[in-house]
């Protein structure tokens, strides 16, 4: 092989470093805009926004620890994981030993339903529309699922779901913001219906998106972990921390449960993906940017649907869910044709579809294919 075509992996690793340090000089600098725009063009002018990811990737800071920790993901990350289990901790209000981390918060679920299902088969009580990995996990291990309609509104009916609780019923779960309907639950409603289905059976509630929201530190039920309440709070680095394809993900929950949780899985988390999480959560001006970015993107496309007369369900995630007036299928069908990505079918809402927050380059082609759709 010719010297020209060997690949200097340390000479890489300095180079991109240079990069990084210049991309964390601050702001939105020429590079990381022209990076942006990259991403978009990568994908050939497809706009990707079907997946609820965030488009614009990790913040600089965890791009920086990656490139700084490369050379040694030869070792395991057992210091560090304890590092970000204790500062996950402290920015909770819980000690280290509340924390059970994962290979994303999908397994964090899957490992609280084993757990569940230990002492064998019972019910879920749940929304629907409403995300399922956790109750096709309980579903798998023999348990019965309960889906309880969202309201008109397509928010969680508490009042239906607490009134399905029974002798039966291992756990209550939530997703707030719920996917795919992006509606958020009153912060007051939410924890008092909380407090009181916890006092009957465990309470998982999946913060998977509510970092998005417009007033997270108001809306997390993570206080009543705190409180010793019979609740469990699930969140991952996949969605504002732009990290979906490193998998890293923590519950919250009762020491004595989290000793059990923590035992099924290996939950050997990988090194990079531990040194950029650390390092997203000590930069809160990366948080508030994307929320910023994300909020500036779905009150436009929010726009766009009052426009054109579609009705939609009011959002607090980075993803808008409307009224097609079609088989979902069909729309999807129409908005590839103008290269744009859309959601999955989440039955019984089959006339409804979900739509991601893309970069703005990827939801002017969605406005756009928007509005050639609906006003034919």
């Amino acid at each position: 092989m010719s010297h020209s075509l060997l690949f200097d992996r340390r000479q890489w690793l300095k180079s991109s470093a240079v990069v990084a340090a210049g991309l964390a000089l601050g702001g939105k600098s020429r590079l990381q805009a022209q990076h942006e725009t990259e991403r978009f063009s990568a994908t050939l002018g497809v706009a990707r926004i079907s997946g609820n990811e965030n488009p614009y990737g990790p913040s600089q800071g965890a791009i920086m620890a990656m490139l700084q920790s490369a050379d040694s993901a030869c070792r395991y990350a057992f210091a560090e994981s304890q590092q970000l289990a204790s500062m996950i901790a402290a920015q909770n209000g819980v000690g280290a030993d509340h924390v059970v981390m994962g290979n994303g918060s999908s397994e964090v679920l899957d490992d609280y339903a084993t757990y569940l299902s230990r002492s064998g088969p019972g019910e879920v009580v749940t929304a629907t529309p409403g995300y399922l990995k956790f109750t096709h996990a309980m579903a798998a291990a023999g348990s019965t699922i309960i889906a309880v309609p969202t309201t008109k509104a397509m928010v969680h009916d508490l009042a239906a779901m607490a009134a399905k609780i029974g002798p039966a019923t291992k756990c209550v779960y939530i997703c707030n913001p719920n996917n795919p309907t992006g509606t958020i639950v009153p912060a007051a409603e939410l924890r008092s219906a909380v407090i009181e289905m916890a006092k009957q059976c465990p309470v998982l509630v999946d913060e998977a998106y509510l970092e998005f929201s417009d007033n997270f530190a108001g809306n997390t039920m993570a206080p009543l972990v705190a409180e010793g309440h019979n609740v469990i709070v699930a969140r991952t680095f996949s969605k504002l921390y732009g990290m979906a394809g490193m998998r890293l993900g923590y519950g919250l929950m009762a020491p004595p449960v989290a000793a059990e949780v923590g035992k099924i899985s290996p939950n050997f988390l990988g090194l990079l993906s531990v040194n950029a999480a650390l390092a997203s959560l000590a930069d809160d001006g990366y948080a508030a940017d994307i929320r910023r970015k994300v909020k500036a993107e779905r009150d436009r496309l929010c726009a766009t649907l009052v426009e054109l007369g579609r009705a939609y369900a009011e959002p607090q995630g980075n993803f808008v869910f409307l009224h097609t007036g079609m088989p979902v299928t069909m729309f999807q069908k129409k908005m590839a044709g103008e290269n744009v990505e859309v959601g999955r079918a989440f039955p019984p809402a089959l006339d409804w579809c979900r739509i991601s927050i893309g970069l703005p380059e990827e939801m002017n082609l969605c406005h756009a294919a928007l509005k050639k759709i609906f006003a034919a």
